[in-house]
């Protein structure tokens, strides 16, 4: 088995199928929440500046509104950022990440072993050719 061939479309599992899937849908779903999120703060603001700032004319109000709608725009914000953590920095668990280095190292490891059988093999041979 080549060191590479886990790489390989033919060796994917169905599990890991599913799992990438499940990591496309999850990065999908982020990407309309971006785009959801701009759209309405973009909305959001555009009546600030255009309705609320030039026809509410009481101070208080308006800087009411306005924190009404900085608020809402920051809360957002940091769930975005959540969102997008979790979409594409969490993806994997903790528990997959660790199970994917392990085998990386098995396979490693069975890689040197054949390693040496073969050079042990070879020194076998070479122990058992007759000297001239």
């Amino acid at each position: 088995m080549a060191e590479n061939d886990y790489l390989t479309n033919e060796n994917i599992s169905v599990e890991e199928e599913a799992r990438m899937i499940n990591v496309s849908k999850i990065r999908v779903i982020f990407k309309i929440h971006i785009a959801v999120f701009l759209v309405l703060n973009l909305i959001i603001w555009a009546l600030w500046f255009t309705l609320f700032d030039a026809v509410v004319t009481d101070a208080y109000t308006s800087n009411i509104i306005l924190k009404v709608s900085l608020c809402i725009t920051i809360v957002w914000l940091l769930i975005i950022i959540l969102h997008y953590a979790i979409a594409y920095k969490w993806s994997k668990t903790f528990v997959e990440k660790e199970l994917s280095r392990l085998k990386k190292q098995r396979a490693k490891q069975l890689k040197d072993i054949e390693t040496l059988k073969a050079k042990i093999a070879e020194t076998k041979n070479q122990q058992q050719t007759p000297t001239e």
